[in-house]
């Protein structure tokens, strides 16, 4: 089998995309026109840095394509760049080059927007079979039956309200067990919804240190802080989610550092200092990593525990040389049942297939050269693209 005929076997291999944004109110699924596409946040980012307005959306039309184009033009090394170009030469057979184009591709998003099985056409091209989202009320796509799946965010737990009312208790062990018991209600309400994980915050560990990691189950009796009081929600929270051999989703690496940015910060410690949270709790934790330096520092744990598994590389992780090294280490240490490939943070349906895409190829050709290095055998590659592109993900979510 030549790298051609290996990479259509590839493709041709179960996804399931495990965090995107996606069937947000007002927002459907498939683009609209294409701005949708063109204006993705992470790619946008790439265009403003190029000398793209920040406000091009309030530009008369024919300007804000002009400097577009310039834009794209100025940034076409990039791996994002790559992706928009892909997105349209392979789903719309339109090369991006200049405003005619940029029109024709206008014109070819909305003329798809129009039709009524664009979204399913699009996911049978990769075999997308399951995509999930952090908000229960949005799992249910009306276009892709059966393809949406759960995984709450902590944060639809008002969590701000539950440590309001603890800082505020004149008895707050008392108020904490209070606490702690509606957690508990409240995700055994999802499993029977059959939800197996939920998105949860560590930020009250990562700015407290080692001490909130191992901090008693009852609250000091009087004079907790804010993060104390969140540091125990998030043991609540975790000690309900291990009753009902649920998962934790930990996304890890992105540090908030101006009101408009966010960016990946290496920590040396950052998931050393977690250690003490995998064995004290029983449930699962997917880590999901949004700095390159950290991407080895998760798969030590994943090695060593049976409740650590690997996630998808998110937020600024995102890129072929990462991905790349990533299935390295993977591949070289930890079974690939305990590895998921695939969050493309999408938020329309072209994202989520523009971004599989790229994976694809990238695993199809990492796979490849391992083969011809005799590293590992045809049939055994096939076996892990299946389980890092589908079947770990799916055991997990959907068991």
């Amino acid at each position: 089998m030549d790298r051609q005929e290996w990479r259509e076997e590839i493709l041709r291999v179960p996804v399931f995309d495990t965090h995107t944004h996606l069937n947000q109110p007002g927002v459907p699924i498939p683009a609209r026109n294409f701005w949708d596409i063109a204006h993705y946040f992470w790619f946008q980012e790439e265009l403003w840095s190029v000398g793209y307005p920040t406000d091009a959306p309030n530009l008369p039309e024919e300007e804000r394509i002009q400097r577009f184009v310039e834009a794209f033009v100025a940034s076409r090394n990039t791996v994002w760049n790559l992706i928009v170009r892909r997105i349209f030469s392979t789903l719309y057979e339109i090369k991006l080059k200049d405003a005619d184009s940029v029109r024709q591709a206008d014109a070819a998003v909305r003329a798809s927007y129009r039709q009524p099985h664009w979204s399913h056409s699009v996911i049978d091209r990769l075999a997308i079979r399951n995509i999930a989202v952090n908000n229960v009320e949005y799992a249910d796509f009306p276009e892709l039956p059966g393809v949406g799946v759960a995984v709450p965010a902590r944060s639809n737990f008002d969590r701000a309200l539950w440590a309001d009312k603890l800082l505020r208790a004149p008895d707050q062990r008392e108020a904490g067990r209070e606490a702690a018991d509606k957690i508990g209600r409240a995700v055994s309400e999802l499993y029977q919804a059959s939800i197996r994980g939920m998105r949860v915050s560590i930020e009250p560990f990562e700015r407290l240190g080692p001490s909130a990691l191992q901090m008693p189950d009852d609250l000091p009796p009087k004079g907790a802080e804010r993060p104390q009081v969140e540091a125990f929600l998030t043991h609540a929270l975790l000690r309900a989610l291990a009753e009902h051999a649920m998962f934790a989703q930990l996304f890890l690496g992105i540090t908030r550092v101006t009101p408009r940015s966010s960016m990946a910060t290496d920590e040396t410690r950052r998931i050393t200092n977690l250690y003490p949270l995998f064995e004290r709790h029983a449930c699962g934790f997917e880590l999901v990593i949004g700095t390159p330096h950290n991407n080895l520092d998760a798969v030590q744990p994943a090695r060593i525990y049976p409740n650590v598994h690997l996630g998808g590389l998110w937020w600024y992780n995102f890129r072929s040389s990462t991905y790349r090294q990533a299935m390295q280490y993977r591949l070289e240490a930890v079974p690939a049942m305990k590895c998921v490939l695939v969050a493309s943070d999408a938020r329309c349906i072209e994202w989520c297939y523009g971004k599989i895409l790229l994976v694809k190829w990238l695993l199809a050709d990492f796979l490849y050269e391992q083969i011809e290095r005799g590293w590992i055998g045809r049939q055994d590659a096939l076996w892990v693209a299946r389980e890092w592109l589908h079947d770990a993900a799916a055991r997990r979510y959907l068991a």
